[in-house]
């Protein structure tokens, strides 16, 4: 059928505009900030939910690191563990220290299931408030505390993949110790020291994190990118650093 000269043409449909707002489910956001974390996060800037996410990354954590500790060998590893981490601090462990520790491991799932329940939302609330403060004093603000906080809670995505990679790792090769360190990859480094010490706090995992997030924030209040994950990357050597140097003294 054609148009009569000179009669009002119905507007097309804004086919575009409906995909661009089309609602992405809560697995398509985060896998989405894994592939495509920028689109994933204009999306999330646009409709900031976080719930869902927090709730998703702490069951995840909680689930694999609870199994974990469940099992015989995640224990003795646990205990082990335990051990050599007083014993770098300068602690004697007697027989009976020992007895002690190894009875507490009867109730070590439910203390590490609790402790991931209550440290995973505090730590991405300290988070989301300072990339907030920051946001608001050295940009300006143009984003709320909401969408702050949906950009952090979805970055956990990240530990997600991290628990996948680590903990059959880990069963693997039965130590307890975190193999995704930059101290891993210097096993040459004497235990201890300031250098083993500073590249034992700098995490190839929180590196992702990190990036990953510079690219939410630099969404959140239209920077570039690279300059938000350069000023993240020497905060994170400044604490690793300064965190390395202290442990090194406190260690002995």
């Amino acid at each position: 059928m054609t148009a009569t000269p000179g009669a009002p043409t119905e507007p097309r449909p804004d086919v575009t505009g409906r995909a661009a707002a089309r609602d992405v489910g809560l697995v398509g956001r985060l896998v989405g900030v894994i592939f495509t974390p920028r689109k994933t996060f204009e999306g999330i800037a646009r409709r900031p939910r976080w719930l869902g996410a927090l709730l998703t990354v702490a069951v995840v954590v909680v689930a694999a690191t609870t199994w974990l500790v469940s099992t015989e060998l995640g224990q003795q590893m646990l205990l082990e563990q335990q051990v050599s981490a007083m014993e770098a601090f300068g602690v004697t462990v007697s027989d009976e220290m020992y007895e002690q520790l190894r009875r507490r491991l009867a109730s070590a799932v439910y203390f590490t299931a609790g402790g991931v329940l209550v440290s995973m939302p505090l730590f991405a609330l300290v988070v989301a408030s300072v990339v907030w403060v920051v946001g608001y004093v050295g940009f300006g603000g143009g984003a709320s505390f909401r969408q702050a906080f949906a950009v952090v809670a979805h970055v956990g995505a990240i530990n997600i993949v991290q628990q996948l990679f680590v903990i059959p790792l880990n069963y693997a090769r039965g130590a307890m110790s975190n193999p995704t360190t930059l101290a891993a990859f210097f096993p040459i480094i004497e235990d201890g020291t300031f250098a083993a010490r500073a590249l034992g706090l700098i995490d190839l995992f929180v590196i992702w994190q990190l990036s990953v997030l510079a690219v939410g924030v630099a969404v959140l209040y239209k920077r570039p990118a690279g300059l938000v994950a350069t000023v993240f990357y020497l905060l994170y050597a400044v604490i690793a650093v300064g965190g390395g140097f202290a442990l090194s003294r406190i260690g002995g």
